[in-house]
């Protein structure tokens, strides 16, 4: 590597002066690192609203679905009572009264100085409700090992807990699962059930219908406190018993309005943050400085068609007419601003008169939004994603440029440096040269005239 001697011959800073002639020489490496800031600034901004856009695209995908239709709600008129409703509930109405709720079978051991009465052959055995027998070999006839080998057996569907009390140690089993049958178990080995007390029975969950009626068969049945399909789609969740001077529980299913027009709502709120990410994006800034110059600054999506022509698509996809109707009946309308407002009483008046009408408008919007978002934000065919992998190849090959600029640059700095190195040795040289004739010609003896 070549070396500078800093000047010391010509008394000039030769490394200041090579410094900024590398400036001068650097400009073009400059340019292009602007440029990759820019182009990398312009791709952030790019992939964040393609985000948006294949948000919209799902949003409006889900819009366009009959399903997204069939949407109901379950109201019940006690606190104690849940409502679920899935695909394929319709209205309807019904009454009931809470019988009893499901429950596991648990039971109770005598005081026991150990496992040993427990067991037979060193196997503690217990039968589910469905006559499956279960063998439990502890390590040892301690309760706490007998506990320990019970709670370890996963498909027992049993849990044992060691319970000490001022008499002795008992051990208390309870079954894991609800219901006549799955909650059910019996003890079938060492002195069997003789040696427990039980505490709670098995027992499903059952309720009424139509109490008041008193008909014959109007008793429904449930292993958990969940009744599934009491109507069509519609399962029926039950925490506490009737009592008897409880008026009936009535459970009414009806159309989902609010999660309908929460489907308009929705897709109106996520074009606007498209439009408006646009519009802020595409802002130009005016500044003035200290001299009272006036600069005006693009956004990164100012004057870019392609951006452009993207809020126009999904703007025209929102307003048009569909079947020669205006969205603005079902409360979608175009402000002033370009954005969108939606109205959400306009919409819910205009889906209970005309809930068919109502759905084929905004199947119709959403349809052409997601015919615009895809042609948009497709992940491989989409004109926004291929625009992001174009830009992204541009700042790519920026990179490569600038990395050959800094190999470039490297080797003037060498040149420049061995030049300046050079003139110094050589002025070196001529001032030795001077200083030696100056020497020299003092020598010279002088002759008088």
């Amino acid at each position: 590597m070549s070396m500078s001697i800093g000047g010391l011959a010509s008394g000039l800073d030769t490394t200041g002066i090579i410094d900024n002639l590398m400036k001068i020489e650097a400009i073009p490496q400059t340019q292009l690192q602007s440029k990759q800031k820019t182009t990398n600034s312009f791709i952030t901004a790019l992939q964040a609203l393609n985000t948006k856009v294949a948000s919209l695209t799902e949003n409006a995908a889900k819009a366009m679905k009959a399903a997204s239709f069939d949407v109901w709600k379950g109201n019940a008129s006690a606190d104690s009572v849940t409502v679920a409703t899935a695909t394929g509930a319709t209205a309807g109405s019904i009454e009931f009264r809470v019988d009893a709720l499901a429950q596991g079978r648990s039971s109770l051991s005598g005081v026991l100085a150990d496992a040993s009465t427990l067991l037979t052959d060193g196997k503690f055995t217990i039968t589910d409700g469905k006559g499956v027998s279960h063998e439990i070999t502890p390590s040892s006839t301690s309760l706490t090992d007998l506990a320990s080998a019970i709670n370890a057996k996963s498909d027992l569907g049993v849990k044992a807990t060691l319970v000490n009390t001022a008499g002795g140690s008992r051990l208390q089993l309870s079954s894991t699962a609800t219901g006549a049958t799955e909650g059910s178990y019996t003890v079938t080995s060492g002195s069997a059930e003789g040696d427990f007390s039980q505490i709670r029975a098995a027992q499903d969950a059952q309720i009424t219908l139509w109490p008041d009626l008193a008909l014959p068969g109007s008793a429904v049945t449930s292993a958990s406190n969940t009744f599934d399909d009491l109507m069509a789609g519609v399962d029926v969740t039950v925490t506490k018993v009737s009592a008897p001077t409880d008026a009936a529980i009535t459970v009414d299913v009806v159309k989902d309005d609010d999660a309908i027009t929460k489907l308009g709502e929705n897709l109106v709120a996520q074009l606007n943050l498209i439009l408006s990410e646009i519009s802020s994006q595409s802002k130009v800034t005016t500044s003035t400085s200290s001299t009272g110059t006036a600069t005006a600054k693009g956004g990164v999506f100012t004057g870019d068609s392609g951006v452009r022509q993207l809020a126009s698509q999904i703007s025209e996809a929102a307003s048009f007419p569909v079947d020669g109707k205006s969205p603005a009946s079902i409360g979608i309308t175009l402000n002033r601003d370009g954005t969108f407002a939606f109205d959400a009483a306009k919409f819910k008046t205009a889906f209970t008169d005309d809930p068919s009408a109502t759905q084929a408008m905004l199947t119709g919007v959403a349809t052409r939004i997601e015919a615009a978002g895809k042609a948009t934000s497709h992940k491989d065919e989409g004109t926004l994603t291929r625009r992001i992998q174009g830009q992204q190849s541009l700042a790519a090959d920026y990179t490569k440029q600038i990395e050959r600029w800094d190999d470039r640059l490297e080797q003037r700095r060498a040149n420049l440096v061995q030049v300046y190195t050079a003139l110094e040795v050589a002025l070196s040289g001529i001032q030795s040269q001077s200083t030696w004739l100056s020497g020299q010609l003092a020598s010279l003896p002088s002759w008088d005239s």
